[in-house]
């Protein structure tokens, strides 16, 4: 069985929505089973900014299902609006859903992930989340864990870079604040068979391995366009 996903985060709204646009018109021939936003669509916490996104997909794709998880411009005190806003996506935070496309089952794990230092800005009205971020992997993992014995690809989707591999063109002082090194120590014993992050706009290695894990960075500005996965299954 093969067929394709389509991924992309970073679009931060009216920012890069003209890039956005043009790149799924550009996809001619093409029909993804699946769409994933890996967070970061809307800029500011602009609830109404991820409308337009929806709507490009859906009427190129339509019928298609959409996963989604939070980035740090979908503000945590938002999530329930965001939930509310958009019910035609479903929305991973800290867990997971199995999708099942033509009898193949695609164990999906969705997070925003953890970051190594605090930002300014959290370190000062959310430092409960250093704690957050520390136990998240842990959290990750054993849900992989257990999709693993019930899905027949297990992948894992987190708006924070899950390794520094994939950051690579970002400024080196700025590797804390794009993601967390704990999650390789995931992905190694997890083995999920893909990973998926955004959140490193200026990335120049957007796609590595880790093991038997292909890891992709999906952030639209580091691709200059969507992100095409393919799938393959022998059953």
């Amino acid at each position: 069985m093969h067929f394709k996903i389509l991924a992309v985060g970073d679009v931060h709204g009216y920012k890069y929505l003209p890039l956005f646009r043009a790149s799924v018109s550009s996809l001619l021939n093409i029909q993804p089973k699946l769409i994933i936003f890996a967070g970061d669509m809307v800029d500011e916490g602009n609830v109404l900014e991820l409308r337009p996104i929806v709507n490009i997909v859906t009427r190129k794709f339509s019928s298609i299902k959409i996963i989604a998880v939070f980035g740090n411009e979908e503000y945590h005190e938002l999530e329930d609006r965001f939930i509310k806003e958009y019910p035609e996506i479903l929305w991973l935070n800290d867990s997971y859903t199995i999708v099942d496309i033509n009898g193949v089952k695609l164990g999906i794990v969705g997070s925003r992930g953890s970051l190594e230092r605090l930002t300014f800005w959290q370190r000062r009205n959310k430092p409960e989340l250093e704690k957050v971020y520390k136990e998240r992997p842990l959290k990750i993992k054993e849900m992989l864990l257990k999709l693993k014995t019930m899905s027949d690809v297990t992948i894992l989707v987190t708006h924070y870079a899950p390794t520094f591999i994939t950051v690579y063109g970002e400024p080196f002082k700025v590797y804390p604040y794009m993601g967390s090194r704990d999650f390789e120590r995931v992905i190694k014993e997890a083995k999920p068979n893909i990973v998926i992050h955004a959140h490193a706009h200026n990335s120049r290695v957007v796609e590595a391995s880790i093991g038997l894990s292909k890891i992709y960075n999906v952030s639209l500005p580091a691709r200059k366009g969507v992100t095409l996965i393919d799938i393959n299954v022998i059953k």
